[in-house]
């Protein structure tokens, strides 16, 4: 029995195709009401389709449907999540659907790059080690954003991750711009990792492992991105992420501007 329970989970996350369901939500975007009646929806839409037996896939259905009218109105009201009052609640909700997914789609996967584009990072490297000095943002490895493109040297890549692990960015270090090219740009995380296993697990699987399958975006695969040279643990990695380690921490010691914003 078990064993048949593993086998049908996995075939669940690897077959599985969601059913077009309609989403009936009245209340403006954002609005509280809006975040009321999308429970309202994945309860109802978990009912009409639940199953009992043990590969109940109501979750996932109702899940599916709300995340794909989450991305419809996104789509529609670009500008609006911008300084929204609860623009944390939208992408907290909308993470928590993801989760429900036992995989996720290219569609799904594709949109983080949409999202990412809400992280409020700074297009220039010099505003974002003064974020990262402040604990907005934090230095993370980018080893796997170092392969070799023609328009800058990749040795010098660094990649910042917000303070709660959603948005990535990725910058190169000699030119002091944001990279976002399709071979080595940071993406949004559904699953920010971590040393708790099950952290560790979700990242796995709802960011790694659609990364592997897709890539970054359409453009190139991650067979592709991976059939590159890589520049990560040269002797110019090393030294240009040294010195802008060092220079965080010159930042660090200095945090007289944080304190100034904190007042402002």
């Amino acid at each position: 029995m078990f064993l048949a329970s593993i086998y049908g989970f996995h075939q669940l996350e690897k077959d599985f195709v969601y059913p077009i369901v309609p989403v009936a939500i009245k209340a403006d975007f954002l609005s509280e009401a809006y975040f009321s009646e999308l429970s309202e929806q994945y309860d109802q839409i978990r009912s009409d389709h639940r199953k009992w037996y043990v590969f109940d896939t109501s979750k996932a259905i109702a899940s599916h449907a709300i995340l794909t009218h989450m991305m419809h109105d996104l789509a529609e009201n670009q500008k609006l999540l911008k300084g929204h009052k609860h623009f944390d609640l939208f992408f907290e909700t909308f993470d928590q659907h993801v989760k429900q997914l036992p995989s996720i789609t290219k569609e799904i996967h594709y949109f983080r790059n949409e999202l990412n584009r809400y992280g409020k990072a700074p297009e220039q490297l010099e505003e974002m080690i003064e974020l990262v000095a402040c604990g907005k943002w934090q230095l993370y490895s980018a080893r796997f954003h170092r392969y070799e493109v023609s328009e800058y040297d990749a040795a010098n890549n660094v990649k910042f991750i917000s303070s709660i692990g959603r948005f990535e960015v990725v910058f190169n270090i000699e030119t002091g711009q944001m990279v976002n090219d399709p071979v080595n740009r940071g993406t949004y995380n559904y699953a920010p990792g971590g040393i708790h296993p099950w952290k560790y697990y979700q990242h796995h699987k709802y960011d790694k492992v659609p990364w592997k399958k897709w890539g970054n975006t359409n453009q190139i695969s991650y067979k592709d991105i991976t059939k590159r040279q890589s520049r990560h643990g040269s002797t110019e990695q090393r030294k240009s992420t040294e010195e802008l380690q060092n220079l965080i921490k010159y930042k660090m010691s200095d945090s007289q501007k944080c304190r100034n914003n904190s007042i402002l």
